[in-house]
């Protein structure tokens, strides 16, 4: 019979065990999810807070504990964001066709700010200063907007 009771896993193969599991869930869940009206960033949030509640996990947050980490792994993350919301983009530019972006840029991205620190200061009680950080940080930007003006896969000329 195999004894599993000393044996203690390896944080590298933990690491490329979850990376593999997230390449395969981004590559396979949306798929899964065209019908349902969720997407891959509420699956993985969801997957992640599970993650996160289970006792395995210690009581200590780790972005408090490795703050230099922690912000460099969010702006890879912003960039790698960015990144794969840019090679999306393949539109020819003119006017008449970015309108659609422009207003979300000119119109609904400063009136989300607006609103989300209204809110902030008025219904939670926050510092202006507060309130329009969190207005900044969940008002529609790039990916949202490449998102919208993307018309296909790469190097597809239909649409123009």
């Amino acid at each position: 019979m195999l004894d599993l009771s000393d044996w203690s896993p390896d944080p590298y193969i933990l690491v490329l065990t979850g990376l593999g599991f997230l390449i395969a869930l981004v590559a396979w869940l949306p798929l899964a999810l065209k019908r349902l009206p969720l997407s891959l960033p509420i699956v993985c949030i969801a997957l992640g807070a599970a993650l996160f509640m289970s006792p395995a996990v210690s009581d200590e947050p780790l972005p408090l504990t490795y703050p230099e980490f922690t912000e460099r792994f969010t702006e890879f993350v912003v960039i790698i964001a960015l990144m794969g919301a840019g090679l999306k983009l393949d539109r020819v530019f003119s006017w008449r066709r970015w309108s659609v972006t422009w207003r979300l840029l000119a119109i609904t991205m400063p009136m989300s700010i607006a609103a989300i620190t209204v809110l902030g200061v008025w219904g939670l009680g926050l510092p202006w200063a507060i309130a329009l950080l969190l207005g900044a940080s969940l008002a529609p930007t790039d990916p949202v907007l490449a998102a919208d003006v993307q018309v296909g896969p790469p190097k597809d000329r239909g649409g123009r």
